[in-house]
């Protein structure tokens, strides 16, 4: 260390020296000279904000680093802030951190901005807010050649891109950054719109040259949103690769003369998996192989969109001069150059090159194993926990009446249900107004054989619902319900089944249930009302149901607006009755807005809907809608933007 960052150094740590705290590095660094390498004491540091500047060179650079890689764990409201130039952080541990304001690592810091800095061996993991629907990201790229490479990026559940590149500043486009050799680990489904993994620029950006290089990444499961890794600026370069079983694709957005190469996209067959979707012009796309790939239309192996006359630059331009030469699909479900054909989106694909491409039916059997593609990418210090499966907590209940004073809070996986031969009934009376049972963060429940009964106990209040969400959640949850009775629900504010708004269901199955005497509706997943394209739950089964004086709507479920970054919900109602429901004016019986793949079959309806309709869609033209065996007596129509 030069003479001035050592008296520098040892007036922060004193005169012994060694590691120092991590709220020291700041002053360290205003004395640091190129070369110098700060080391900080391994610990625990809880709730602290960051803010280390650069006075070095990216050929020699400034290194700051932990004791030992992962020896220094960041946690709590905490964000670290790089700027000035030839900063290298390298092995930090960022654990359960948040940032409800901006996010967890910043290149700048106000107008000073990050040039030839660098992130390394570094992992966020779990940084997450209570609630899903606050947005925030884990890095943002300011400036110009910075570097993230070798980082483990994983536990991201709240809306937000996890990683963007920023080109809203002066001094940050033509930036050639590198983002390389990272794990992306997986993300589940979010059911909107901004839940991208990388994003580069935004469609305000798209005429900027950013020349940013993505490459040898591996994104696993990165299943956000549509757009795994969203290309909104020009001339950047996406080689080598992995999207390991991403629901979703690497999306040309919007921006020109973008270079995807040599990446190789691995489906397996699972739903929604996708390779590339091209909008713009003089994109190439060479040397790809994609693999296995079960998605269609905007999760397409391959997809070129249709264009919109006199676009908008946040909406479609048209696709010309894509270059598409040297790859492989093997296995894919679909190929398609006439994506988002519409009455809007007009313009067809011109000049496209198509050259030396193989297409086969099989997939190979010998593509690389996970483990494989893990070597070398994220912080090689670091091994994610093993997933450890809690126990199933099970409740049986016995031929009586049972009665709550509180929620039942579900918080894992658990099993309600009544004993053998028996037919429980529960009812609420407690102090404050709750649903019975809660799903909280971690919940997987299943209810079977259980009355509920939402009638007043005098002097006590009134419960607000039967199974609920809980208001702040950010974990997917799952629900089971089978062969309950749901009923004697008085105030129209009481739902026997329902998602909260900024909660989401992997999956809601309801089978041989009858709801009856509700002043309310009796499933409802429409919490989301902004024109947004959110939705509750992902795959939504409604079976063998039978539905008796209902006032409000017995099946209510929404995805308001027409943004397609989102491949669900699916929603399936079959085989139940409707008996004397939803019979006010302007009413509806089924209602649902929005559900990407829908079934209706084979329902009974009478005498409901006669105030307004018996199934009341309002779908788009992409939306598979299958309409089929559904009888009607003294009920309403059956009202659909498609002839039925």
């Amino acid at each position: 260390m030069r003479l001035a960052g050592l008296l520098a150094a040892l007036s922060v740590l004193g005169a012994c020296g060694g590691p120092m705290d991590l709220c020291k590095v700041a002053d360290a660094l205003s004395g640091a000279q190129p070369g110098d390498t700060l080391v900080v004491r391994d610990g625990t540091y809880t709730d602290v904000v960051l803010k280390w500047e650069g006075h070095a060179s990216a050929e020699t650079p400034v290194v700051v680093r932990p004791e030992t890689p992962g020896g220094v764990r960041i946690t709590g409201a905490s964000q670290l802030k790089i700027y000035g130039e030839g900063l290298t952080v390298s092995g930090f541990l960022f654990e359960k951190c948040t940032a409800e304001k901006g996010t967890v690592i910043e290149f700048r810091n106000g107008d000073s901005l990050a040039n030839g800095c660098r992130l390394t061996e570094t992992v966020l993991s779990d940084c997450n807010p209570a609630r899903r629907d606050v947005s925030y990201s884990y890095v943002h790229l300011y400036g110009r050649g910075n570097r993230v490479d070798h980082c483990s990026f994983l536990g991201k559940k709240n809306l937000g891109v996890t990683l963007i590149v920023m080109l809203s500043h002066d001094n940050c486009d033509d930036n050639h950054h590198s983002i390389d050799h990272n794990w992306f680990g997986p993300r589940p489904v979010y059911g909107s719109n901004g839940a991208e993994t990388i994003r580069v620029g935004t469609s305000q950006q798209c005429m900027q040259n950013s020349r940013t290089l993505i490459t040898e990444n591996l994104f696993e499961r990165c299943n956000g949103e549509v757009e795994v890794i969203s290309i909104k600026s020009c001339e950047n370069v996406i080689s080598e690769n992995v999207l390991y079983e991403c629901e979703g694709v690497l999306a040309l957005r919007h921006g020109d003369r973008n270079i995807a190469e040599g990446n190789l996209f691995i489906g397996n067959g699972r739903r929604n998996t996708g390779g590339v979707r091209i909008v713009g012009e003089d994109q190439v796309v060479r040397g790809n192989t994609f693999s296995g790939l079960a998605g269609s239309r905007f999760f397409s192996a391959l997809a070129l969109m249709y264009g919109v006359p006199n676009s908008l630059p946040n909406r479609y331009m048209q696709v010309k001069r894509t270059q598409i030469t040297g790859n492989v699909f093997e296995g894919c479900k679909s190929i398609e150059f006439d994506t988002g054909k519409d009455f809007e989106r007009t313009l067809p694909p011109v000049e496209t090159v198509w050259e030396d491409n193989v297409e086969r039916e099989a997939v190979s059997t010998d593509l690389p194993s996970l483990e494989s593609l893990r070597e070398g990418r994220g912080a090689a210090w670091y091994a994610a926990p093993e997933t450890v499966v809690p126990a199933v907590e099970e409740m049986v209940l016995a031929d009586s009446l049972y009665v709550l004073d509180k929620s039942i809070r579900v918080t894992g996986p658990m099993v309600i249900r009544a004993a053998e031969g028996a037919r429980p009934e529960v009812i609420f009376a407690g102090n404050k107004s709750e649903s019975m049972i809660t799903l909280c963060d971690g919940a997987s429940l299943t209810v079977k054989g259980i009355r509920f009964s939402g009638r007043l106990t005098p002097g006590k209040s009134l419960a607000n619902g039967i199974i609920s969400t809980d208001k702040d959640m950010i974990e997917p949850y799952k629900l089971t319900v089978e062969d309950c009775i749901f009923e004697e629900c008085g105030e129209s504010g009481f739902v026997p089944v329902r998602g909260l708004k900024g909660t989401f269901a992997d999956s809601v199955t309801i089978r041989r249930c009858t709801f009856r005497a509700l002043s309310g509706d009796a499933i409802n997943f429409a919490a989301e009302t902004e024109d947004k394209g959110r939705y509750d739950a992902d795959d939504i089964l409604i079976e063998d149901c039978t539905f008796e004086r209902i006032l409000g709507i017995p099946v209510h479920i929404a995805r308001n607006g027409s943004d397609e970054s989102t491949a669900g919900p699916y929603v399936t109602v079959r085989g139940c009755r409707f008996d004397d429901c939803c019979n006010k004016v302007r009413g509806s019986v089924i209602r649902i807005i929005g559900a990407q793949i829908l079934a209706i079959e084979n329902n009974t309806f009478t005498g409901s809907g006669r105030g307004g309709y018996s199934i009341r869609l309002d779908d788009a033209p992409w939306e598979q809608v299958t309409y089929k065996g559904n009888t009607f007596a003294d009920s309403g129509k059956v009202l659909s933007n498609r002839k039925l």
